[in-house]
């Protein structure tokens, strides 16, 4: 890009803390475009130990480190070799940070790869150096030494400015606007890149306009009946799956699957015979297959849609990207009539144009602002879909997306002028014209809660993780509000003071009124509204702080709300105590007000409506006043249902000591009434599957937890041989959970074992506090034997520690929640599964407690189910394909010494159990994992 000679620099050390961590490895390089210039390389001995995950991140030779010189001895020579350069490097803070640790200063300009490439090359799967070497084509031998690093974030800088001057004239330019109003380091680049753009904007080409998106990709109509109501051929569609069918001639080595055939022959029972359908498919049927091809075929022969429902992204990733263009692919090569899909997601996940260019336009714009439409400019020319998971928005540059997507609030439909080019309504209409859409149950929910305003009309519906759908629908159907949500709302209406000094709907209706000439009669009636509601806003804010600081102080001196738990359960003790009597004439007050302030809304919305289909200039009023007229009547509804009691309703109240914030929770006590007559009643066809739906083989506890009490079962095996491939220990002779010497139990049991297996261990825990202290205690026995330990919440996300497992195999992964399920970890990186604790509910969850109440023996009906039905997921994390083995320790003796340990066993796939002293333990495991566990393991 320009004739300047920049340096590169990169740092390993021995972790992240400034102050505490220590510089290993210092590396730079000069360079002028892609051409090296120069290198410097040093190790540097540090005065505390290298963690074992350090030394084989780096392969850092621990003898030559032990021989490197202190920092002070090659500062100054690095130094010299930066002299006043421009610096870069890819997340640089971090390393220079550290330097800066050492006492040296950096005065020059400074360019961040990393924020560099977020900015150019927003759709990445990955901003690791390493992904972005890979994906631009740069060499990187070595991904964690110093001097491979720095040298990749040269040509890594050097591939980006080529990039900057392929950018036009106009976008140039608006990126230069935008930087100036926060003074980005990397403004001056974009600057040179302008000034050498115009230099040479006479000897370029023209460029066409580029084509309006409509006109790149015309839309597909709407999905319309055909006709044929003939039934799906159930033996067509076990030839399907035959090897010499579709599938069979698309795999090379296909073999069938026959608890895969079983269930698509079920599923298109069901779809002909508008039966409820629930399938348990054990790990490896090829579930999802299983109900695709049924589904395609009766959705392309009818013309009718079906909408498939995920819990987690993974899922919802596999069947749009993977499964469903396979599947597309098999129908083409078939000769079979083509399908569509659509993924469709909540509005909020949508950028919105209209408000996008409002923000654009703003002369008070902060660094987060700038930032984020820094990204979205250049975003905007590659996307089809306006998905905010495109987007690389780190840290508080995510809080701005909630001023620029798609909400009920600013959403005006067919009446904003970007309507045609809108990403969700593009989604939408996609999804009306798709015989397949992929939703995730968060959005199936809302749709309900939302009248079908959310989906387009189906009646045709496949579960899939539907042992999730209980908790979705209890989140989804749930009510919050804090003081802040209602300080919203009154400031949206009228708010003066601040850097606005005026602002909100009451403030901008007279002027709008006297836009379009007043407004006759209807005006009139709208300015007596506002000015009969502005001693009640007055009022309204009063009384927002008066029933919040009374319910604050009730909290505080509630000796059941402890530190650990900051839920306050109101039940009707609670609402039976004399204090709470102040609060609910407060709430009352507040409620009187709430209804004042939604009846004069109403007026103030039917006047508008009036007015606007005569003009059609006041959408954006009309539809923000229609939100906060319901706002005020939900909220007055809802919070009454908390404060002075409902039935139907989980009511409790949350308060945050660190913050000094209450929250006030409504769920439902049920959702299987609501899932029964508002879901299931209403559709042709609803199909719920997932490998874990059963106890002891009986389906009986899902299906009267999610309100499907009629339905046909089918429940199908796994095709692994778990007698062969897996084994089941359970120490006898080990204290129970709640017993002196537990802990340190599971800490000496864990390290024995991943000794004996050499790592390839994932630990699963139901407490965030037992794996941290297990992690303390666990670290440095096993890296004196090379095993590496990473945990959940303290080495990275999910997905980095997964990978790191499978790159590592010498390693213990201990997680908690989310690793239950959904983890993928296949082959011999994971030979041991360890349950450290039986994952029963917390008792004193609100909703667990409250839902208890409902039975009889609340902890054999409804506990009990529930942790099996978690318990199998965690026993599923071992055994995902035909040539996995290994063996999975529960370290929780209550399966042998309680009544209800049988029923978890008899749960599982049908696998070999073994009991016995803890000490035998580490020697069985060394002998099945080496005897590739095809022999019986004495």
């Amino acid at each position: 890009m320009n004739n300047r000679i920049y340096v590169a620099i990169d740092v390993e050390t021995t972790g992240l803390q400034s102050g505490l961590d220590e510089i290993i490895e210092v590396a730079a390089v000069t360079f002028r475009g892609r051409d090296i210039l120069d290198r410097f390389e040093r190790l540097v001995r540090p005065r505390q130990s290298v963690p074992l995950k350090i030394m084989r991140l780096t392969g850092i030779d621990p003898a030559a480190l032990a021989q490197a010189p202190r920092f002070n001895e090659i500062g100054a020579d690095l130094a010299r070799f930066i002299g006043n350069r421009p610096i870069v490097g890819h997340s640089i803070g971090f390393d220079l940070m550290m330097l800066r640790a050492q006492g040296m200063n950096f005065n020059q300009p400074i360019y961040d790869t990393f924020e560099l490439a977020t900015l150019l090359l927003p759709q990445a799967t990955s901003y690791k150096l390493s992904a972005l070497a890979a994906q631009l084509g740069i060499p990187h031998p070595d991904a964690h030494r110093a001097l491979n690093d720095a040298e990749v974030a040269a040509q890594l800088f050097a591939v980006l400015s080529e990039r900057m001057l392929q950018l036009d004239l106009t976008t140039l330019g608006e990126m230069v606007r935008l930087m100036s109003k926060i003074g980005l380091p990397l403004r001056d680049l974009f600057e040179e890149t302008l000034r050498q753009k115009a230099r040479n904007a006479f000897l370029e080409p023209i460029a066409a306009p580029p084509e309006p998106v409509d006109a790149l990709t015309p839309e597909p109509p709407p999905l319309r009946p055909t006709g044929d109501q003939r039934p799906l051929d159930l033996d067509a569609i076990g030839a399907f799956f035959s090897p010499d069918g579709p599938f069979g001639r698309t795999f090379p080595g296909y073999e069938a699957r026959p608890p895969q055939v079983e269930m698509a022959r079920a599923v298109a029972a069901a779809f002909n015979s508008s039966e409820p359908l629930m399938v348990e498919a054990g790990t490896g049927t090829g579930k999802s297959m299983a109900y695709l091809v049924p589904a395609t075929l009766y959705a392309t022969q009818r013309g009718e849609r079906v909408v498939i429902s995920t819990n987690t992204i993974n899922l919802q990733d596999q069947l749009y990207n993977k499964d469903i263009p396979d599947l597309q692919r098999i129908f083409a090569a078939a000769g079979l009539p083509p399908f569509r899909a659509a993924l469709l997601k909540g509005r909020s996940n949508y950028l919105c144009l209209k408000r996008y260019h409002e923000l654009r336009r703003s002369e008070n714009l902060t660094v987060e602002e700038v930032r984020a439409l820094l990204k979205i400019q250049l975003w905007l020319p590659t996307t089809t879909s306006g998905d905010r998971t495109e987007l690389p928005l780190i840290d508080r540059e995510q809080v701005v997306w909630n001023k620029l997507n798609v909400t009920v609030e600013t959403c005006t439909g067919s009446r904003c002028p970007h309507f045609r080019e809108c990403y969700f309504f593009r989604a939408r209409r996609a999804a009306e014209a798709a015989h397949l859409v992929v939703v995730n149950h968060a959005l199936l929910i809302a749709d309900l809660a939302a009248a079908s305003q959310v989906l387009p009309p189906y009646d045709h519906l496949i579960i899939d993780e539907a042992h999730n759908l209980e908790d979705v629908a209890t989140d989804q159907l749930s009510f919050n509000l804090d003081q802040a949500g209602l300080l919203k709302f009154l400031d949206d209406l009228f708010q003066t003071g601040g850097v606005q000094v005026v602002s909100g709907l009451l403030s901008e209706l007279p002027t709008v009124l006297n836009e379009i000439g007043g407004g006759g009669a209807a005006g009139e009636r709208i300015n007596a509204a506002i000015e009969r509601m502005r001693p009640t806003l007055i009022r309204a804010r009063t009384a927002v702080y008066d029933c919040f600081n009374l319910l604050t102080r009730f909290v505080q001196l509630d000796t059941e709300t402890g530190q650990y738990d900051p839920r306050l359960r109101l039940t009707k003790s609670v609402r039976q105590r004399p204090e709470w009597q102040t609060i609910t004439q407060a709430w009352q007050n507040l409620n009187d007000i709430l209804a004042t302030i939604g009846n004069e809304l109403a007026v103030i919305e039917e006047q508008v409506r009036e007015l606007n289909e005569t003009t059609g200039e006041l959408n954006d009023i009309l539809v923000r006043t229609e939100v906060l007229r319901r706002f005020a009547t939900d909220v007055r509804v809802r919070s009454g249902h908390i404060i002075f009691g409902d039935d139907d309703s989980i009511c409790w109240l949350t308060y945050d000591r660190q913050r000094d914030t209450l929250t006030l929770t409504a769920a439902p006590l049920s959702v299987a009434e609501i899932l029964q007559s508002q879901l299931f009643a209403q559709k042709q066809t609803s199909i719920l599957a997932s490998a874990t739906l059963s106890i002891t083989g009986n389906f009986s506890f899902v299906k009267s937890r999610i309100g499907l009490d009629e339905c046909t079962e089918l429940m199908l095996d796994s095709p692994f041989d778990y007698t062969q491939q897996a084994l089941v220990y359970i120490p006898n002779d080990i204290p129970e959970p709640n017993q002196r010497g537990y802990q340190q139990m599971i800490e000496q049991a864990i390290v024995d074992l991943a000794v004996a297996a050499e790592g390839r261990m994932l630990a699963l825990f139901t407490a965030s506090n037992a794996l941290r202290q297990t992690y303390t205690a666990i670290q440095e026995p096993l890296e004196d034997h090379g095993i590496g330990v990473m945990a959940q919440g303290i080495d990275g996300s999910r997905r980095a520690l997964v990978d790191r497992l499978k790159e590592f195999p010498r390693s213990v992964l201990l997680g908690t929640n989310s690793f239950w399920e959904g983890v993928d970890i296949v082959g011999n990186a994971l030979s041991v599964l360890v349950i450290t604790k039986l994952p029963f509910a917390v008792p004193t969850d609100p909703v667990v407690a409250a839902r208890s109440e409902q039975f009889a023996d609340p902890f054999n009906e409804y506990s009990v189910p529930q942790s099996i039905l978690r318990f199998k997921q965690g026993f599923g994390r071992l055994i995902r394909s035909r040539d996995d083995r290994g063996i999975v320790v529960v370290l929780d003796r209550r399966l042998l010494t309680k009544k209800y340990g049988q029923q978890f066993l008899d749960s599982l796939p049908h696998t070999r159990v073994r009991t016995g002293p803890l000490a035998h333990l580490p020697g069985l495991v060394a002998r099945f994992l080496q005897r590739n566990g095809a022999e019986d393991v004495k």
